[in-house]
């Protein structure tokens, strides 16, 4: 492999190779053919009805004196034992009168439109 000594040649070889990469990510596979979906396909079109979605925690425990008790696995013995992002699916609670409040809100806006 040759050598690039002039360090502006390796900032050009480099910045081509990122190109070069980047270009072959976003380039379209010849085999992909795009068709719609529908519900007799492998995936379900069925709309959720179970009001559950998704929930991302980040917990940053950095300089902080309380023993972190959210993460139950291995130590990393490391400034990641003191960080954690948990994500998981949680069923999202609304008073019905709040939710009709929202819906009540929203109609009237479209139909002024």
């Amino acid at each position: 492999s040759p050598q690039l000594s002039n360090p502006m040649s390796s900032i050009k070889f480099i910045a081509v190779a990122a190109l070069a990469s980047s270009a072959a990510a976003f380039a379209p596979i010849a085999a992909f053919k795009p068709a719609l979906r529908s519900g007799a396909g492998s995936m379900s079109m069925a709309m959720d009805s179970s009001a559950a979605a998704p929930v991302v925690q980040v917990f940053d425990h950095r300089g902080c004196s309380r023993a972190p008790k959210e993460y139950q696995g291995k130590a990393a013995k490391g400034a990641e034992d003191e960080m954690m992002v948990k994500v998981g699916m949680e069923v999202i609670k609304t008073p019905e009168a709040r939710a009709s409040a929202v819906f009540a809100g929203t109609v009237s806006i479209l139909q002024t439109k």
